[in-house]
């Protein structure tokens, strides 16, 4: 990866952690769809949706918004769906569905080690 690329990678990294976010990955579209409709029942609220010609091929994205608190899923073919938030409402959301939470930002999971470049 270049230099300027993994520079560029250090913004939304940061906003991460600034924003003191977490991440449940690699949720399988079967998985996903009952998750969904659990966050819809306690109240969650889609917010916006991803429209492009790629929807639900290459890609997709929802938004999902609680009072202040806003939650992102977002799927592709590779990895399948994952939902991003704040951390302690990903923790909880994590703890009653039985899944793991990781810290880091979806698309860290791509980066080069430091022994790679």
């Amino acid at each position: 990866m270049s230099r300027f690329a993994r520079l560029l990678r250090v913004f939304p990294k940061a906003r991460f952690y600034l924003l003191n976010l977490a991440t449940i990955i690699d949720i399988s579209d079967e998985r996903f769809k009952p998750l969904f409709e659990q966050l819809i029942e306690q109240g969650w609220k889609v917010s916006s949706k991803y429209d492009g010609f790629d929807a639900g091929i290459d890609y997709d994205y929802l938004r999902l918004r609680k009072g202040f608190k806003t939650m992102k899923c977002e799927w592709d073919n590779w990895s399948e769906w994952s939902i991003e938030g704040p951390r302690l409402v990903v923790e909880a959301f994590a703890q009653q569905s039985g899944l793991l939470v990781t810290y880091a930002w979806r698309w860290s999971v791509y980066d080069e080690s430091p022994s790679d470049a």
